[in-house]
């Protein structure tokens, strides 16, 4: 080769041999970006899909086990079969006084923590029925619950004539999400359309009640066409994302009647079930926002002074009034506050019954009246030091 073409070639190597280099390290660079960026897309697909089937078995799972309830438990009837053995039982009861008498039926949910408070509510209500009416109790009680409590309610019958009904529930909404430290108790009360088909109508009644009078009005209250009945409850615009932009016709979940009849006629009791499970983590008031979308907006108000909760004074129920009461009549409201048939302490913290109570307004007087009926009825029992030990003096313990 001549001098003058290995200089050529010499000048070639210099000049494109190392452009070739970096063209092949930028290539490779791009090339190893492009597999990065390939390989966390596909790994994060793969984590969204793994996610989107965990989170639908456990769905399955969910709704299963409701399923596997509803088939094993609640269709083959309550009270009949083997299911009635295992999961519904009875005191022994004299009722010979319930012929020719109204029969009222009441239910409460609970726990063991909400043992005395939900007897006080129960004895207050029969010491306020009239002689012409008869009240049956049905207690849904939980899975976990201590049956040697079961006494304390019996005990109703030494004194009063009335039927009380047990109902055990199964580990069936373990799952969801609670108030506050509360079992799944709260949930029970939309199994009621399940557990009692045979009746057309059912109140249902929190344990942190007090009834002041006869119920019979509240029980024979007429439906007009709704699937339930209740107290009104200020939840500004937490329904809103849910299509329920009139919070009007959103009720609480403590006071309520059941139109059991056209709950099932419609369906409605699977609707309530289904979706109570389905939509447990973006309910904001967990049941009682189930309760209030699937009746939406079949829902009716019982007379206000049926779960009066604790807003104190008629100034502080005026203060409301433009936004929770402005479609109802104030001046019921304000008799209401005056002379409740039933009082809700879902507003005092803490509870109406304990040491230091106060309502959402630092309103003591009327913590305090209503205090002192609590232990009025309290008084009336043979548990009476117990109840006062363990309730009053709880906060200070």
């Amino acid at each position: 080769m001549k001098m003058e073409e290995k200089e050529k070639l010499h000048s070639f190597k210099l000049n494109v041999g190392p452009n070739i280099k970096i063209k092949k390290w930028i290539n490779f660079k791009s090339n190893k970006a492009l597999i990065i960026t390939t390989i966390s897309v596909v790994t994060f697909t793969l984590f969204f899909l793994i996610m989107l089937i965990i989170e639908n078995r456990n769905l399955n799972r969910k709704l299963n086990i409701i399923s596997n309830f509803m088939e094993k438990s609640i269709s083959i009837n309550f009270f009949k079969q083997k299911f009635t053995t295992k999961y519904f039982f009875t005191g022994k009861d004299d009722n010979s006084d319930i012929i020719n008498k109204n029969i009222i039926h009441v239910s409460y949910s609970l726990d063991d923590k909400e043992v005395y408070p939900t007897f006080i509510s129960m004895l207050s209500g029969l010491e306020n029925c009239n002689k012409d009416n008869f009240i049956f109790y049905h207690l849904l009680l939980s899975y976990t619950f201590n049956l040697s409590n079961i006494q304390i309610f019996e005990s109703l019958k030494e004194k009063y004539s009335v039927k009380i009904n047990y109902y055990i529930i199964p580990n069936i909404f373990g799952f969801a999400l609670k108030w506050t430290d509360w079992t799944d108790c709260v949930y029970y009360k939309i199994l009621i359309p399940f557990l009692f088909p045979d009746y057309e109508r059912m109140i249902y009644l929190d344990g942190d009640t007090l009834i002041r009078k006869d119920i019979l009005e509240m029980f024979t209250y007429p439906f007009n066409d709704n699937y339930i009945l209740g107290f009104p409850f200020f939840t500004g615009n937490v329904m809103e994302k849910h299509g329920i932009k009139k919070p009007e016709h959103y009720i609480n979940g403590g006071c309520l009647l059941f139109n059991i009849k056209k709950i099932i006629k419609d369906k409605k009791d699977v609707d309530l079930l289904s979706l109570t499970i389905k939509n447990n983590s973006i309910w904001h008031f967990r049941e009682q926002d189930a309760i209030n979308y699937v009746f939406y907006p079949n829902i009716g108000f019982l007379p206000l002074k049926y779960g009066i909760y604790m807003i104190g004074s008629n100034k502080t129920f005026n203060e409301l009034s433009s936004d929770v009461y402005s479609p109802l009549n104030l001046t019921e409201g304000y008799e209401a506050v005056e002379v409740p048939s039933i009082v809700h302490f879902s507003c005092c913290t803490p509870k109406v019954w304990a040491n230091g109570t106060n309502n959402l307004f630092k309103e003591n007087e009327i913590c305090i009246r209503y205090q002192k009926e609590f232990y009025f009825y309290a008084k009336k029992s043979k548990y009476y030091k117990i109840i006062n030990d363990t309730l009053f003096f709880k906060k200070k313990k």
